[in-house]
């Protein structure tokens, strides 16, 4: 496999700080913690097939044992063969560290490999199994992913930035101190974009994610390798990070199942890289089955993580909330267009059959007032862009290394005095309150919306005042928790420009953003990629909009829920 070039279009940037030099070592090393005979042949990696699951099945590197257990998608029954001793962590992880090491070689998902440190950890869990008879926790043996926003001992936290590679984390992060005393292994970290803060995931030291199943399409950001990763079936679950949307669009782009949490539900510390923006991050599970998601959240809020982190809040798992009521229907709220940037045709069908299926099945749906929605997420723009760009350019002055475009970081313009912050709480509260009558008002138990306008796009083609994150963004500034489930596939012959009375085709253009989408849109790009809907509930409605995910995932997907 070779080492792609780095910005072959910032030759200035690389002479004068030889940042360049630091990257290509970084990626070399990368390479080479993948054993040799776990490498694709170069011709599949000079022109692979579009989808890296069709590469992975056909590689015959993973045995047919491998390939079953790497691509069942409910973590219990993943638990389960362990717990009963019917396959081994040591051997279950070996499957899951082959179908990484393939997933990185065709999408660029990977940060940091450990493989070796994963196996050693599996083998001392078997031990203890076989010893004892007993469980280390309820992920014993299973190995969990994690995104290169959470330090793990020994490893880079990167988060796409030259200046912060060599320089291995001294501790874990909470989440991964609660994951390994919950027996999971972990055994890679994932790819992001530079800062955080743009819907791909792109950067100088890693490289391009792109989507597990179209390589000539974006992978989603920031958790946009994470995405990849669960989307090829590297990984059963892994933890990423959302403040504008980072969970729920890669979630979107490869088909999956997330929860994206009120601040305080799923720990959150990062060491000395906090970001000084207004609006909090939150970290959450991302996965192939709504039940792995459920299982996840369940088991790490069982474990009591206010004891290990302070910012944690003290509620457990509501099992009873996160089941569909049995004595009455559902009353959901839904929005098929925030009346700024309207949905491509295959999310517009997306929402039409879901909304559909659920009136069919007795539920009220009713459409949702959203005057609110281009002002909070103004407001959510205003607070990511508060400092001003600082944290950013003090990032990039680590090594010389440039600002790659198309982030979301602010300028000197934007930054906010200490009045200035002291009014934008008062603006944040004043908006909160209004949402929430007008939640309560109504009497939702959620709210279905799509979690983007678009299917997908090919790689580096934002630009930066044409992104519109208004789908996702406004429930980080509200704290609103939102599940996505997948609902469809993008369709040629039921998405084509003409389709449905030609309601695409004839659309006025509304701004910059708007045209950005339209403009974009092509059938031929994205037939087949799957189609997500976002189930939005108020704060702490982790459980809630899970029981309301049940419902939608069972109507849309024909699956038993549990």
């Amino acid at each position: 496999m070779t080492i792609d070039p780095v910005l072959a279009t910032q030759p200035q940037e690389r002479t004068k700080a030889h940042w360049n030099d630091r990257v290509v070592q970084k990626r070399t090393r990368q390479l080479a913690l993948i054993p040799s005979s776990w490498h694709l042949p170069s011709a599949v990696l000079e022109n692979p097939p579009l989808s890296s699951v069709e590469v992975i099945r056909g590689s015959g590197i993973l045995s047919p044992d491998e390939l079953a257990w790497t691509e069942m998608t409910d973590i219990r029954e993943l638990a389960e063969l362990v717990k009963s001793q019917r396959v081994t962590s040591e051997k279950l992880t070996t499957a899951y560290c082959k179908r990484a090491a393939i997933a990185q070689q065709l999408t660029k998902c990977l940060t940091e490999i450990f493989f070796d440190k994963a196996l050693s950890r599996a083998k001392e869990l078997d031990e203890h199994l076989r010893k004892t008879g007993e469980v280390v926790g309820p992920l014993h043996g299973i190995p969990i992913s994690v995104k290169d926003r959470f330090d793990v001992e020994g490893l880079d936290t990167t988060v796409g930035w030259v200046g912060l590679t060599n320089k291995p984390a001294t501790s874990n992060s909470s989440i991964v101190q609660l994951l390994e005393s919950m027996g999971a292994v972990l055994y890679v970290k994932t790819n992001i974009p530079q800062s955080l803060m743009m819907a791909d995931s792109y950067n100088h030291v890693f490289g391009q994610s792109v989507n597990a199943f179209n390589h000539t399409l974006i992978s989603g950001g920031s958790s946009g390798g994470e995405g990849a990763l669960v989307g090829a079936g590297g990984s059963i679950l892994g933890i990423g990070t959302d403040i504008g949307g980072s969970i729920r669009v890669p979630s979107a782009l490869q088909g999956l199942y997330s929860i994206f949490p009120t601040t305080g539900r799923v720990p959150w510390d990062c060491s000395f890289l906090h970001q000084h923006y207004l609006i909090p991050p939150v970290a959450g599970p991302m996965a192939s089955s709504l039940a792995s998601t459920e299982y996840f959240m369940e088991s790490l809020l069982a474990s009591e993580p206010w004891k290990v982190d302070a910012t944690a809040i003290p509620i457990p798992w509501r099992k009873d909330l996160a089941t569909p009521p049995a004595d009455r229907k559902l009353k959901l709220g839904v929005i098929f267009d925030d009346g700024v940037v309207k949905p491509q045709p295959p999310v517009a069908r997306a929402m039409r059959e879901t909304v559909e299926a659920l009136r069919a099945a007795g539920h009220e749906v009713i459409e949702w007032d959203t005057s609110l929605h281009l002002a909070t997420t103004n407001l959510w723009t205003k607070g990511i862009l508060a400092d001003g760009g600082q944290h950013c350019r003090a990032l990039c002055d680590l090594i010389d290394e440039p600002l790659i475009e198309g982030m979301i970081v602010g300028t000197p313009k934007d930054l906010l005095s200490v009045d200035e912050r002291e009014q934008y709480e008062h603006t944040k509260n004043t908006i909160q309150a209004a949402y929430l009558k007008q939640w309560t008002h109504s009497g939702i138990d959620a709210l279905i919306m799509p979690v983007l306008p678009w299917v997908g796009y090919k790689p580096k083609t934002w630009v930066k005042s044409k992104q519109w994150l208004g789908y996702t963004a406004m429930w980080n500034l509200l704290n609103y928790t939102a599940v996505t489930v997948p609902v469809t596939n993008a369709n040629r012959d039921l998405d084509s420009v003409g389709a449905n009375g030609g309601e695409w085709e004839n659309h006025s253009i509304r701004n910059e953003s708007d045209a950005f989408n339209y403009l974009q849109y092509d059938i031929d790009l994205v037939h087949g990629m799957p189609v997500c809907v976002q189930i939005v509930g108020g704060r702490f409605g982790e459980e809630k909009t899970v029981a309301v995910g049940k419902v939608v995932d069972e109507l849309m997907n024909q699956r038993s829920c549990p």
